[in-house]
């Protein structure tokens, strides 16, 4: 390749795009390096994103194409007694991440930014310990580099360039198990008129999201929308990996005898996501990290979307002025870094240390407090928005007096509420400048 790039984006899902987009808007040189045949082939399945997000990120809103219907009612059901709890309306949009990435493509591409697919990154060119460009895998399966003063992973879990990044910026190592949630998600045709008739014997509402929390264990969710008159219903299993706790393929098998009238795959997919806090650095000299490769993920639900959009905006801002200044050191990115952990970071530290709690609980602590009253509706909202929990002494007086029969819960959780806000706070508290004295003092002052 014979042309001098200023940015190089490995990987096309909706950090990558909006990446490009943003940055080559501002008539910077941009290559986006995508492994597959076209943006958006990969996780062809619905995720739910924070309705206010596209707006903040300053990213164009999802198509009519993309969008899909919300559900009329929603309910959470608790896992051991049934018990259901009308939910507070979702402050979510569902959109369909494959046509929604392919509008972000058309974006970026029509903002100057060049896309070539295909092409399967495999690591970072190091100049010293500077990353300078990368080595992929082109169309017609040969290795071939290509350079930049800049280059941003969006690569998603696998990390393909951060992984072989200087071991001092501790962005190169594997997400560990035990903060991996493997989901999976369809849409399916019905039987309309079998399907019809199980609404009538009360196997199934219509038009209900049915949201089944701890299904196989503390961190697992089984939810489930049937639309009659669309003729089709839309599944979601997500679970940790574990002793005795089933795949989602083999918890969809389940689903699939338990309703009959389930037809073929309209479209879905499935994968694994990380649900740890965010590296404790973003950035190196001459890279970033940006989306799940960075673990910009809601650690409750797992949603990152929207965290990968923001994270998009505030890095195209920093690059820009990067290139403008002709500096790409770490010290020149940091901004990126500390802008976003400052913030939505500590939102999504805050809810990591919440996530550690809920890994300990079992199924029948999770029915108890959502009998209780003690995990509510207004709860669940508070982590999809996301932000912290703060209710007023009238509501937490309420949780206690409904709590009194499962104090030893209720004091747990308010124990792991107090560690999340510490964790938060720590995060509001990132170096606003580069120094590797404070951020080692950052680290070793962590409280989880």
């Amino acid at each position: 390749m014979d042309v001098n790039w200023d940015l190089i984006v490995a990987g096309g899902g909706p950090a990558g795009c909006a990446l490009a987009a943003k940055v080559a808007s501002t008539g910077a040189r941009v290559l986006l390096l995508e492994k597959e045949d076209e943006p958006g082939r990969g996780l062809s399945w619905i995720v739910d994103v924070e309705s206010t997000a596209f707006e903040a990120a300053g990213v164009p809103f999802p198509g009519d194409d993309a969008c899909r219907p919300e559900p009329e009612r929603a309910v959470l059901v608790s896992p051991v007694s049934g018990r259901e709890v009308d939910l507070i309306p979702s402050p979510t949009t569902p959109i369909r991440n494959d046509i929604y990435v392919r509008q972000l493509a058309r974006w970026a591409r029509d903002s100057g930014a060049e896309i070539r697919t295909g092409r399967g990154v495999r690591g970072p060119l190091l100049e010293g310990d500077v990353v300078a460009g990368v080595n992929f895998t082109d169309a017609d399966g040969t290795n071939r580099n290509v350079s930049a003063p800049i280059v941003a992973d969006c690569t998603g879990l696998v990390g393909a360039v951060r992984h072989g990044t200087p071991s001092a910026w501790g962005l190169n190592m594997d997400v560990d198990f035990f903060d991996i949630v493997v989901a999976r998600r369809d849409v399916r045709r019905l039987d309309v008129e079998a399907a019809a008739r199980a609404v009538q014997e009360g196997l199934i509402e219509n038009r209900v999201q049915v949201q089944g929390v701890s299904v196989h264990g503390g961190y697992s969710v089984e939810i489930y929308y049937m639309d009659l008159d669309q003729g089709y219903i839309d599944i979601l299993i997500g679970a940790k990996p574990g002793p005795g706790i089933p795949t989602p393929d083999a918890s969809f098998e389940k689903i699939f005898k338990r309703f009959p009238f389930i037809g073929e795959k309209i479209f879905g997919d499935g994968g694994a996501i990380p649900i740890r806090r965010t590296w404790d650095s973003l950035v190196g000299d001459g890279f970033l990290v940006v989306g799940d490769s960075a673990c910009q993920v809601i650690p409750m639900h797992g949603s990152g979307t929207a965290s990968a959009l923001i994270a998009a905006d505030l890095a195209s801002k920093t690059i820009s002025r990067a290139l403008a200044e002709k500096r790409y050191d770490r010290a020149a990115l940091w901004d990126y870094c500390y802008s976003f952990q400052s913030g939505r970071g500590a939102l999504l530290a805050y809810y990591y240390a919440l996530r550690l709690h809920a890994d300990d609980m079992t199924s029948e602590d999770i029915d108890r407090m959502i009998r209780r009253g003690v995990l509510a509706a207004e709860d669940v909202h508070s982590g999809l928005v996301p932000e912290p929990f703060d209710p007023g002494p009238g509501i937490l007086v309420k949780k206690f007096l409904k709590g009194i029969l499962v104090l030893p819960l209720l004091f747990g959780f308010a124990k792991a509420g107090l560690r999340a806000e510490k964790l938060m706070k720590h995060y509001q508290r990132y170096p606003a400048r580069y120094s590797p004295e404070e951020l080692r003092s950052w680290v070793s002052r962590l409280p989880v």
